[in-house]
């Protein structure tokens, strides 16, 4: 950090020079203005954490050289009149370098963006996945698991001395869950203590689950001071090496604690990031050990090598920058809704237990509100894929949302963390419904392309159920039809119910030992309204490829017939 500090000051030791080559007697007010400078230098590095890249280097030694020269001018004007052009006009031709160079790295940041875009790993595929309860469980809103955890901070030890950090989703001993660090609340809870007592962990998917406080103590942590900083830490192991985004919280399987931040090397002048190049340092929180990997070669217990912000941020360059700067007609573009829960993005489980960040898209246009497809990050290697098919068209997150909102005006209740969801092949926007608290109070699922087709229930089993009965009974679901399958099933009639639809009835009941929601209408079996739990009944029906509802072309109840 010293070492910055003082090659932050180059411009101003040589304009020393240059003033001195002329009054050698000048270094005893050049001398002490550049000492000043050099512990303002290094208050600010302490506190920004600045890199020590070229591009850093240049613009902070431009600014320096400004004040010094701002301090320091009015006294060349009094003792060296007769130089003053002349240590002037060095001084400015200096600024001038600075400045041309500053400029055109900074440029080269900002204006590159089809090479910025280029360094994404990306696919596009037609056919996006069927994600379903099983496979990509549904997650609790962080707001929920906030709010939960913040009541339990009782249970620690010296509770005021702390507060809750930041949530991270990952996956332990094959399990989803929420892991969020207990941080120190101020300097003087540091200086008491030293030492955090541990996490809180609490299941990702079960919404009756406690949170579990783990006993852990950790040295290192953001909120330390001094040399027990984990960012500072990472920073001066690393000082050529750029941050994304704050270090967070992973765990292994034995529980110990590492903190782990994103980061990227810069080449040359520009400061522009690369995607195809992303590592994550690994700092274990109880024993200072640290290493750095590339982003998907980490350790196997980390899930998040690339952070919610970076992966925000690769969104808006994939959305915005595939043809370049110059793409003034918008060819194209699209905008991702940045909807979701952490930076914009919402975190989803697959079946393996990967960590994916979840967007959706819409056009550029301003009244547009479907979606042009979505993205998915693997939260590991930053590969991105976007799919698009035939979820092209359909309500966009934000729509759904506001459909969800409506809903609950009088309890000020409101949606998050919308995910969409492949159901019975039907695209569906699942979204958590919350009270002003935070506390959970329902699921909504609401089909993108028909909004008219919507339930609300506690539980995401019984919300599933009423929807796949909405489903059923909705005007048209053509996308089940095409993969429907006709099979012979029989057994006895397990659960039932009767519903009206328009001059006749529907009647939708399970078998027992079967998972699977049957409807039947009584124009093509009348006495249908009048079977009974036990009934054995034979059917020819169309499965729908999930398995999960079915349609009765033909039915025989041996009770009835």
């Amino acid at each position: 950090m010293l070492y910055i500090a003082l090659m932050k000051l180059n411009a101003v030791f040589i304009a020393i020079i240059i003033i001195g080559c002329f009054k050698p007697k000048s270094i005893y007010y050049t001398v002490p203005t550049a000492g000043v400078l050099f512990i303002i230098s290094l208050i600010t590095n302490y506190f920004t954490l600045s890199s020590r890249t070229f591009l850093s280097l240049v613009s902070s030694n431009l600014v320096m050289l400004i004040i010094f020269s701002a301090v320091i001018f009015p006294a060349i004007m009094v003792l060296q009149r007769q130089n003053v052009k002349k240590i002037g006009g060095a001084i400015i031709a200096m600024a001038i370098i600075l400045l041309v160079i500053s400029g055109i790295g900074t440029a080269h940041t900002y204006l590159s963006k089809k090479p910025l875009y280029n360094s994404l790993k990306t696919e596009v595929k037609e056919e996006a996945p069927r994600l379903s309860k099983d496979e990509n469980p549904i997650t609790i809103s962080p707001k929920t698991v906030r709010n939960k955890m913040n009541k339990a901070m009782s249970i620690v030890g010296n509770s005021s001395f702390y507060r809750l950090g930041d949530l991270q989703t990952q996956t332990y001993k094959g399990k989803a869950v929420y892991i969020a660090p207990i941080e120190f609340d101020g300097f003087w809870p540091w200086f008491k203590k030293h030492e955090t007592p541990g996490y809180f962990m609490v299941s990702a998917t079960n919404m009756n689950s406690d949170p579990v406080f783990i006993k852990k103590k950790m040295k290192y942590t953001p909120s330390s001071y001094l040399s027990k900083d984990a960012e500072r830490i990472i920073y001066n192991k690393f000082p050529n090496w750029c941050r994304t985004g704050d270090a967070q919280l992973e765990v292994d399987d034995n529980g110990t604690p590492y903190y782990i931040q994103t980061m990227y090397k810069t080449r040359g002048l520009s400061n522009r990031i690369n995607y195809n190049s992303l590592h994550v340092a690994v700092l274990n929180a109880q024993t200072k050990d640290m290493k750095l990997y590339k982003a998907a070669d980490a350790p196997s217990f980390i899930d998040e090598s690339i952070d919610s912000s970076t992966a925000k941020e690769m969104n808006d360059v994939y959305g915005h920058n595939v043809h370049g700067l110059w793409n003034f007609s918008g060819l194209d573009k699209m905008n991702p809704t940045n909807s979701g829960t952490e930076d914009g993005v919402t975190p989803v489980f697959d079946k393996k237990g990967r960590i994916h960040y979840f967007t959706d898209f819409t056009s550029v246009h301003n009244n547009s509100d479907s979606t042009t497809g979505y993205s998915m990050i693997d939260a590991r290697t930053g590969k991105l894929t976007f799919y698009k098919g035939k979820n092209i068209g359909v309500m966009d997150s934000k729509g759904a949302i506001e459909l969800a909102n409506k809903e609950y005006v009088a309890q000020n209740w409101t949606g998050t963390m919308p995910i969409m969801y492949n159901i019975d092949g039907t695209p569906t926007w699942v979204i958590s419904i919350l009270d002003s608290t935070g506390s959970f109070r329902n699921f909504a699922y609401i089909k993108a392309s028909d909004q008219n087709v919507k339930v609300y229930a506690p539980t995401a089993k019984q919300a599933l159920d009423l929807y796949r009965v909405q489903l059923e009974n909705s005007s048209s679901n053509p996308e089940d039809s095409d993969a429907a399958k006709t099979k012979k099933v029989s057994g006895k009639v397990d659960r039932f119910v009767v519903i009206n639809k328009n001059n006749f009835n529907n009647v939708m009941f399970t078998l027992k030992n079967s998972k699977t929601l049957f409807t039947v209408s009584t124009e093509n079996y009348p006495k249908a309204v009048l079977m009974h739990e036990g009934d054995q009944v034979e059917l020819n029906a169309k499965f729908n490829s999930a398995g999960n509802t079915a349609t009765i072309d033909t039915m025989k109840d041996k009770n009835l017939d």
